[in-house]
């Protein structure tokens, strides 16, 4: 299973995506409302942003599924599918999204 085949996966079998939005974009505006005037984001920057930092969220999840449950980016889907439920993959993410605080990012005052 590749990253994008884990992204659909993860967005169709749990809420990890939205709540990770969210939680992303009021931070990115946070930070916006901070920014001098002539240089806040608008709405497609910002959505920008968010999406780039899930895939990099995405990518990690990908990594770290791998290294722990020994599986291979080209096993296949039905074998990453059975790791995730057997780990309790889904459930972690999601608790952990939901207890996530985006605060001070250096990385997202920098990127224009």
């Amino acid at each position: 299973m590749d990253t994008d085949e884990l992204a659909d996966y993860i967005e169709q079998n749990s809420n990890v995506k939205t709540v990770w939005m969210e939680k992303v974009i009021a931070h990115l505006n946070e930070v916006n409302d901070h920014r001098a005037p002539a240089k806040r984001w608008n709405k497609a920057i910002i959505q920008h942003q968010a999406d780039r930092m899930y895939d990099d969220f995405i990518n990690d999840v990908h990594d770290k599924i791998m290294m722990a449950a020994n599986v291979k980016a080209s096993d296949s889907a039905q074998t990453w599918a059975n790791t995730i439920e057997q780990n309790e993959i889904l459930d972690n993410l999601e608790e952990s999204i939901a207890d996530t605080e985006f605060g001070d990012d250096e990385d997202a005052d920098d990127e224009e």
